[in-house]
């Protein structure tokens, strides 16, 4: 939910914010510089995306920092897979295993 409204995200989408997060518990400092140019860019580039065909290759291209992003994940994270699933409590079952 985001203001009141359900919204629909991805697996990758929660990659990315699991990601986010421990880029901002291992390095705060390099975190706020990342989110500000996210900030600053990902809203105005959004805005140019009218069509299906668009979305879907920007999600291509987004693959490869996708498999970086879930790369660290494994690598830093004791139960990664629970970092993605919180991200987004209503559009998956968390795995407790492990």
């Amino acid at each position: 939910m985001r203001h009141g409204r359900r919204i629909v995200v991805n697996r990758q989408l929660c990659i990315a914010n699991a990601f986010e997060q421990v880029l901002e518990e291992k390095t705060p400092v390099f975190h706020r510089v990342v989110r500000a140019i996210y900030d600053r860019t990902a809203y105005p580039i959004s805005k140019h995306i009218h069509s299906k065909y668009l979305a879907d290759g920007i999600y291509i291209l987004m693959k490869p920092l996708e498999w970086i992003f879930l790369f660290i994940l494994y690598t830093v994270d004791v139960n990664p897979e629970n970092r993605i699933a919180v991200q987004y409590p209503h559009t998956q079952k968390p795995n407790f295993e492990g």
